[in-house]
C-alpha cells in the first residue's frame, strides 16, 4: 500500500511538472504584452522621461520662491609697525595681529515679472503632459511591433504544419509513383517529377523553419529575453472585429490619436514660450532685504594702549526695485 501511494505521488508530480512545462512553452498575447511593458528598454526610458518631467513641473522650478543668500568671511593680518612721533620715543612693534569678521544675509523676491513665471510654470506643466504622450506613443509603437512579430510567428508556425503535411504527401506520392513504375503502370518521368516536388517541398520547409527561428529571435529581442531561447509556441487563434466602421474611427481620431495630441501640446508650449519672451518688455517689481554684521579686532598702537574692537550692524529691507528684464 505504501509503494502504491508513493507511485501515485510520483506520477502526480510528473504530471504537474509536465503541465507546467507545456504551459511555460506557450506564450499568450497577454503574457508578451505584460512582459514588454515591464522589460522593454524603450518603454523604461520613456517612463524615466515622464518622471523627470514630473519633477521639473514642481513649484520649486517655477521661480515663485524667494532666494536667500548667506555670506561670511574672516581676515587675519600679521604686520610690523614703526612709529616715529615728533616729541616721543620711536615705537617699534613686531607681529601685530589684526582680525576681522563679517557675515551677511540677503533676501530677494520678485513680486511681479510681467507674468513670465506664470507662463513658465504652465509650460512646465504642458511639457509633463507631452512627456506622458511620448511615453504613450512609445508603448503603442512597441505593442504594435510586438504583436506584428507575434502574429508572424503564429503564421509561420501554421505554415510549418502545412508544409510538413505537404512534404509527407509528396513523399507518399514518390512511393506510389515508384510502385506504378515497377509494375509498368507509368514511366520513370512520373517518378522524377514526384521527387522534384519532394525536393521543392523540402526546400520550402527548411526556409520557413529558418524564418520562424529568426522571427522568434526578433520576438525575444522585443521582450528583452535570451535570443537563443526559441523553444516556445504562440497562440495561433486570432479574433477579428466583426465589422469595421471607419466613420467612428475618424470621429475619435482627434481625441485618441497620440500624434495629433503631441502636435497640440507642442503648439501650446510654443505659445507659452512666446508669452514668456514678451514678459521681458514689462517692468519688474522686486523686494530685497539684507542684514550684515562686521567685527574688527586691531592691536594696540602708539596712541591706543589696548586692543581695539569695532562692531557694525546694518539692515535694509522693504526696498522696491523697478526695472525691466
Amino acid at each position: 500500500m505504501i509503494h502504491i501511494t508513493i507511485f501515485f505521488f510520483v506520477l502526480l508530480s510528473f504530471s504537474v511538472n509536465a503541465q507546467e512545462t507545456v504551459k511555460d512553452s506557450l506564450l499568450t498575447k497577454e503574457e508578451v504584452i505584460a512582459r514588454a511593458l515591464e522589460s522593454n528598454y524603450g518603454i523604461k526610458m520613456a517612463n524615466n522621461n515622464v518622471e523627470i518631467a514630473e519633477n521639473n513641473q514642481g513649484i520649486l522650478n517655477s521661480g515663485y520662491l524667494p532666494s536667500l543668500r548667506g555670506n561670511g568671511g574672516y581676515t587675519y593680518n600679521l604686520n610690523d609697525r614703526l612709529t616715529e612721533p615728533e616729541d616721543d620715543d620711536i615705537v617699534d612693534q613686531k607681529g601685530i595681529e589684526g582680525k576681522s569678521y563679517n557675515a551677511s544675509i540677503n533676501l530677494d523676491y520678485t513680486l511681479f515679472d510681467g507674468l513670465g513665471r506664470l507662463y513658465n510654470y504652465k509650460s512646465l506643466k504642458e511639457q509633463y503632459n507631452l512627456s506622458q504622450l511620448e511615453a504613450r506613443e512609445t508603448i503603442e509603437n512597441t505593442i504594435l511591433q510586438l504583436l506584428s512579430v507575434y502574429y508572424e510567428v503564429a503564421r509561420l508556425s501554421q505554415n510549418m504544419e502545412v508544409l510538413e503535411e505537404t512534404l509527407q504527401i509528396s513523399q507518399e506520392r514518390v512511393k506510389r509513383a515508384q510502385y506504378q513504375f515497377e509494375y509498368g503502370q507509368s514511366n520513370n518521368l512520373v517518378v522524377l517529377n514526384a521527387r522534384v516536388d519532394v525536393n521543392t517541398d523540402s526546400i520550402n520547409l527548411i526556409e520557413t523553419r529558418q524564418q520562424l527561428q529568426n522571427t522568434k529571435r526578433d520576438l525575444n529581442v522585443i521582450l528583452n529575453r535570451d535570443i537563443n531561447n526559441r523553444e516556445f509556441q504562440v497562440d495561433t487563434l486570432v479574433d477579428f472585429i466583426p465589422q469595421l466602421q471607419i466613420e467612428s474611427f475618424l470621429a475619435q481620431s482627434a481625441q485618441n490619436n497620440v500624434s495629433l495630441l503631441q502636435a497640440q501640446s507642442n503648439i501650446m508650449i510654443s505659445d507659452y514660450d512666446i508669452k514668456v519672451s514678451k514678459s521681458g518688455y514689462l517692468p519688474t517689481v522686486g523686494l530685497t532685504g539684507s542684514y550684515g554684521w562686521n567685527r574688527n579686532i586691531s592691536a594696540a598702537t602708539a596712541f591706543f594702549s589696548g586692543i581695539y574692537h569695532n562692531y557694525r550692524w546694518s539692515f535694509s529691507g522693504s526696498e522696491f526695485i523697478l526695472g525691466s528684464i
